[in-house]
């Protein structure tokens, strides 16, 4: 364990006990099973006219080859499926550091009638993740790390992250009433027992993937054609303090911290394969 990750881990005990007690996790801790889909473009011969939006990690940033400031790279988990033979990647207007207001404002333009698959990862900067371990690494003051859990936890029990999401869900299917919808969550970041700060970041992200769930859930409902994709399973055995991670393990990188580096975006690509039944 680092001493960047073993500090302040008592300032954020009394919020991850409120989230916990306040938030309705759905399907646990541990995240719900992948989605299985029914029909999708992907199950006739047809190839899928697909579209990637969302945030950093649709982006495929901490993959490197970055080909702008959008930080968008050649193996993200967009250009994985582009590569597969019944996917073609028409494209992909994610961008680093988008919310979800900022998807439905900034990309939803480039979807139209003709889009057949949708993907999207997005939530993750409504919380700040990588901010909340920022403001509580030395020698950041303890007030900043309790201010930024505080923020992050009154948001995600406001319940509000299902009803935005579901909405920006709806708007896609709008836009794109022939398309097949598949909603990402988040790889949980550290292995068990890294230290006490990780492990309720770990809860955070937890949730966060729940309220996720909730809000495709809601929408699907409704006769939306969304599912959603849980990758916590993928990515076991694989989080920051393992030998073998995933993610970006080194804080002082901050592009690639907590990102999923290439093996990370193929985990990604394995999982939206299995929930398209893609060989």
């Amino acid at each position: 364990m680092t001493a960047v990750f073993a500090w302040k881990g008592r300032v954020i005990g009394s919020a991850a006990a409120a989230i916990i007690a306040l938030v309705v996790i759905p399907a646990g801790i541990a995240g719900p099973a992948v989605a299985a889909p029914p029909a999708s473009p992907s199950s006739s011969s047809s190839v899928a006219k697909y579209v990637a939006l969302g945030d950093s990690v649709a982006a495929g940033q901490g993959a490197g080859g970055y080909v702008d400031a959008c930080l968008r790279s050649p193996n993200g988990y967009p250009a994985l499926l582009d590569a597969e033979p019944r996917t073609n990647l028409l494209r992909n207007p994610s961008c680093s550091g988008a919310t979800i207001a900022e998807v439905a404002a900034a990309q939803l333009p480039e979807l139209n009638r003709g889009t057949t698959l949708v993907t999207l990862t997005v939530g993750a900067n409504e919380v700040d993740l990588t901010g909340i371990l920022v403001a509580c690494t030395p020698p950041a003051p303890v007030e900043a790390c309790a201010a930024a859990i505080s923020t992050a936890t009154a948001y995600l029990v406001s319940g509000q992250l299902p009803i935005d999401l579901g909405t920006l869900v709806a708007a896609v299917a709008s836009r794109s009433p022939g398309a097949e919808i598949l909603v990402t969550g988040y790889a949980i970041p550290f292995t068990p027992g890294y230290s006490p700060l990780t492990d309720q970041v770990n809860v955070l992200t937890a949730v966060l993937n729940s309220q996720i769930q909730a809000g495709v859930a809601g929408v699907a409902a409704s006769g939306v054609d969304a599912g959603f994709v849980d990758v916590t399973l993928w990515f076991a055995g694989h989080g920051v303090g393992t030998a073998d991670p995933w993610l970006g393990a080194d804080p002082s990188d901050p592009v690639s911290f907590l990102h999923p580096n290439a093996a990370g975006y193929v985990a990604y690509r394995d999982a939206l394969l299995t929930a398209l039944a893609l060989p």
